[in-house]
């Protein structure tokens, strides 16, 4: 294994704007052995916030820009990156970089082509047989998680057997509960010292829910509760979002504090996380709040069962329901033994299911096993169609 030759990895996504796949891809790429993969990212549209966490030193960063929603042209730039970087694994993340990715690849004659799926997935029927077809061509399909995996099985009508889950991981060395700094980064995001703080780390899109949290939000001012809500994150729905907190007159209680780069810092300065999605794949924000030592708050959809340990590491509500948000907040914000519990149970379960290392390691060993398969394959003439 250790004289295989050192694989040219790249990764193709739409952008490295702020969200969790994103996030995923930059930590993958940054922590790839260097002795066995020389990892690159590929971005359909340059500029996005996470570019700058990208390690120059490690990973080749590359732009096959997209002048329109669907430019057929696309393809063609980024089989010249595949060339120009002698590509020997080309992985595809969602949708979004599937078509183009697979229609490149065979232009640049890349030998392997590893498809991702990360939560949100494309079900409209034309495009689920396209992916049907697509994903039965390339050489591995993963999730990051079984519920995730099996949900694709059934929409898709795709071999579940066929589909690897990697879940994803979370680096606990920067992601720690850091309590002694809690006041100092307080006054960083301008938040208050003495009340309950509850934070959300999210795009500002529907899927994501914040308009459910405003609402638990004005129904614990109702009860006498003064929670201030701190939200971390953009997104078109900002103005919408802050028109609503107006309407339910919650306004001096809520702070939109756009993408934060140092997010740790921002979680160890809150009190309780909150995910209120209506979807999701394995959320990368939950990990990393739950490394932090919080009490999280999240709805029973994607993987999230599965993270708190069916409610056992943090508490678990039905999706859109803004009473039993507010219900479990409450209890967190009269519980102090409580929130310090979970926090704790939560920390420790990251450390020992779900941390980078073996997210990378898993992969290392999806891409070495791969390229293995490939190389026998084609010494043996039996190569893919």
């Amino acid at each position: 294994m250790s004289k295989f030759p050192r694989l040219n990895v790249m990764h193709a996504v739409y952008s490295l704007e702020t969200g969790g796949l994103e996030n995923g891809v930059v930590n993958l790429c940054n922590r790839l052995n260097p002795e066995r993969f020389a990892p690159s990212i590929c971005v359909f549209r340059s500029g996005g916030a996470l570019e700058s966490r990208v390690d120059a030193r490690r990973v080749k960063l590359a732009a096959a820009k997209s002048w329109m929603g669907i430019d057929p042209t696309l393809p063609f730039r980024l089989a010249w990156h595949l060339r120009r970087l002698r590509i020997d694994i080309l992985h595809t993340h969602s949708w979004g970089t599937l078509v183009e990715g697979w229609a490149a690849a065979k232009m640049a004659r890349t030998p392997i082509v590893i498809h991702g799926e990360h939560g949100v997935m494309e079900e409209r029927p034309r495009n689920v047989m396209i992916q049907r077809w697509l994903w039965s061509k390339v050489r591995q399909v993963a999730a990051v998680s079984a519920p995730l995996a099996d949900r694709m099985a059934q929409v898709v009508n795709f071999p579940r057997n066929r589909i690897q889950v990697i879940p994803n991981g979370v680096d606990t060395e920067r992601f720690r509960p850091c309590r002694e700094r809690r006041s100092e980064w307080r006054r960083d995001f301008d938040l208050p010292e003495a009340e309950f703080t509850v934070g959300m780390v999210a795009r500002l899109v529907p899927v994501k829910n914040h308009l459910g949290m405003l609402q638990a939000l004005a129904l614990l001012k109702e009860r006498g509760e003064n929670a201030v809500l701190a939200i971390a994150g953009s997104g078109p729905l900002r103005e919408s979002l802050q028109a609503a907190a107006r309407d339910l007159n919650i306004c001096d209680r809520v702070r939109f504090l756009g993408d934060i780069p140092q997010i740790e810092r921002f979680l160890n300065a809150l009190d309780a996380f909150v995910l209120n999605s209506v979807s999701e794949g394995m959320s990368n924000t939950v990990l990393e709040a739950m490394a932090c030592g919080l009490p999280v708050v999240a709805t029973a959809v994607g993987s999230n069962s599965l993270l708190l340990d069916e409610g056992k590491a943090g508490c678990l509500i039905p999706a859109e329901n803004a009473e039993a948000l507010a219900r479990n907040l409450e209890q967190l914000m009269r519980d102090r033994p409580l929130r310090e519990e979970l926090g704790r149970i939560a920390r420790v379960r990251v450390e020992k299911h779900f941390s980078i290392d073996r997210m990378v390691r898993d992969y290392e060993e999806l891409y070495l096993r791969t390229a293995i398969e490939s190389t026998l394959e084609r010494d043996l003439g039996l190569e893919k169609a």
